[in-house]
């Protein structure tokens, strides 16, 4: 008994501390840099230009363009390239063999440019191919969480991004949730681990979302437990029913219990944006929000040439 205490202490304080390193690493800085071909499609521009704002002091977006070099000390954690008639390659291949990811936005895949690139950096290169900005946004997004290795501060940064990377958390939970199901030797011993790992999730969405450490973590995380001990509730029925299937029952209900718990928390934070958007939208219609502009230092005439709305 003083064992199995000590083995739920023990899981307890790990949950914390990685609770901790989440919310910290949501406030990691993170640079995008985003090169404008000022003859690129219009509405992916524009696209580009209402996703890219970051809502945190780590989140940086830098705007630049085709012209000379791309500084790489300090190089960015990302650059996007928004493709047009110009030729990119020198750049793209730049960023590539810096070990840096870059990201083509362009209309269709058969308008990326060949970048006649080595194998090596030719992995580093990703092509985001849409037609209209909705698709953009859910690709970009998609891509942008397949390569960062600040997933939550990109997330917590970039709302389009993060339905992306809370998936990415979820699947790869389920996954541990799974093999412990399945490689579990000792009865019950694979519940606490479980609700750990599930907890962990629930912080690292949290953080993903931009909350923060608060006592409504606390609500998420009795939920969490609750939500395990109806899952193992479901495995023992099911094994009584069907005996013999043990380590395989347990990983299904492992996997599909934590992709439901992971999936209905995304759900709550994201009805909560909603809320949160919806004042907003019901408000003033005379009022206007203001925000940054988007930018590319490379017109040498007057230093800064404007994509969008405003004046070229």
């Amino acid at each position: 008994m003083a064992k199995k205490k000590t083995a739920t202490a023990t899981r307890f304080f790990e949950v914390l501390s990685s609770g901790k390193d989440a919310f910290r690493g949501q406030d990691e800085a993170i640079v995008v840099r985003v090169h404008v071909d000022p003859t690129c499609p219009r509405e992916l521009a524009l696209a580009v230009k209402g996703s890219l704002v970051a809502e945190r002091p780590g989140g940086v977006v830098e705007v630049r363009g085709l012209v000379g070099a791309p500084a790489l000390d300090p190089a960015p954690d990302v650059a996007l390239v928004l493709v047009g008639s110009s030729d990119v390659s020198s750049l793209v291949a730049s960023y590539a063999r810096a070990g840096v990811f870059v990201g083509l936005v362009v209309e269709g895949a058969l308008d990326a440019p060949d970048l006649g690139l080595d194998e090596r950096s030719s992995a580093r290169v990703g092509v985001v191919a849409a037609s209209s900005a909705s698709a953009l946004t859910d690709k970009l997004g998609a891509w942008l969480a397949s390569v960062s290795d600040k997933r939550l501060a990109l997330a917590a940064n970039f709302a389009f991004c993060r339905r992306a990377v809370v998936d990415a958390l979820v699947r790869r939970c389920a996954l541990e949730n799974a093999a412990v199901g399945a490689v579990s030797l000792v009865p019950g011993s694979d519940l606490p681990l479980m609700c750990a790992n599930q907890a962990t999730l629930a912080l690292d969405i949290a953080a993903a979302y931009g909350r923060a450490l608060a006592p409504a973590r606390a609500v998420e995380l009795a939920g969490v437990v609750g939500a395990g001990f109806a899952y193992r509730a479901v495995a023992r029925t099911a094994l009584e029913l069907i005996p013999g299937l043990g380590g395989a029952l347990k990983a299904g209900v492992g996997y599909s219990g934590t992709l439901l718990t992971g999936h209905a928390l995304r759900l709550r934070f994201e009805a909560a944006d909603e809320h949160r958007r919806a004042p907003a939208a019901t408000g003033d219609a005379g009022a206007s929000v203001q925000r940054p502009s988007f930018r590319e230092a490379a017109d040498a005439r007057d230093g800064y040439v404007t994509i969008g709305n405003e004046r070229a």
